[in-house]
C-alpha cells in the first residue's frame, strides 16, 4: 500500500508517482520502474509490464493542473524540468520532460565549471554508456549528456512534496541507484 498522498490545497499527486518502503533504508519503490537513460516509451514498466496508454494517459495530478516544475538535488540549477500541458499534465507528459531534459548535451560552462574528479567520474560513464551504445562512435562524437553527470543514480524513484511555490506548483523528482534484484549468470 502507498504512503498517504501529499496533499496540498485539494491537490494529489497520482498514485504511479508515489513509492511504498520496500525494507531498503534508502529506497522505496515506486510502480514506475524505469532507468532515466533509457525513453520511457520503450523501457519504462508498471509490475513488469511495458507502460500501457491507459498509464500515460492519467493525469499526473488530481485535479488536473496545466504546469509542473520538477526539482532535483541531483540537478544543476540550470536543468529545469518544468511540464506543461493546458489541459492537464499527464505521466506521460512528466517522464517526457525528465527524459528530454536529462539527455540533453552538457554545455561547456557547466563542463568547466566542475572539478577534475567530478568530470573525470563523468568520463567513465559517458566511456561506458559510448561502448555500450550500438554505434560507439556516433555516441562519443555526440559528447557528454546530462544524464551522464547522474552515475550510477539513475533510477526513477518517484514524485514527492507537492507545493504551491511563488504561484507555480513544484514537486521534488528523486533518483536513486538500482536496487533491483539481478540475475547472475
Amino acid at each position: 500500500m502507498a504512503r498517504s498522498i501529499t496533499r496540498t490545497h485539494g491537490v494529489k499527486l497520482n498514485p504511479l508517482f508515489i513509492g511504498s518502503p520496500s525494507g531498503e533504508r534508502y529506497h522505496v519503490q515506486v510502480p514506475i520502474e524505469w532507468d532515466v537513460r533509457y525513453n520511457p516509451m520503450h523501457y519504462a514498466e508498471v509490475a513488469n509490464i511495458p507502460l500501457l496508454s491507459s498509464h500515460l494517459s492519467q493525469f499526473a495530478t488530481n485535479p488536473p493542473i496545466p504546469k509542473l516544475q520538477l526539482v532535483c538535488d541531483l540537478l544543476s540549477p540550470g536543468w529545469e524540468i518544468i511540464v506543461r500541458n493546458p489541459t492537464g499534465v499527464t505521466v506521460q507528459d512528466v517522464l517526457e520532460a525528465i527524459y528530454e531534459t536529462l539527455r540533453g548535451l552538457l554545455r561547456t560552462d557547466e563542463w568547466e565549471g566542475m572539478s577534475l574528479k567530478q568530470r573525470s567520474r563523468i568520463e567513465d560513464v559517458h566511456r561506458a554508456r559510448c561502448t555500450a551504445s550500438s554505434d560507439p562512435e556516433y555516441t562519443r562524437l555526440a559528447g557528454v549528456r546530462r544524464v551522464d553527470c547522474l552515475l550510477s543514480t539513475t533510477m526513477f524513484a518517484g514524485l514527492t512534496s507537492l507545493v504551491r511555490r511563488r504561484e507555480q506548483w513544484q514537486v521534488v523528482l528523486t533518483l536513486s541507484r538500482d536496487f533491483r534484484p539481478r540475475a547472475y549468470y
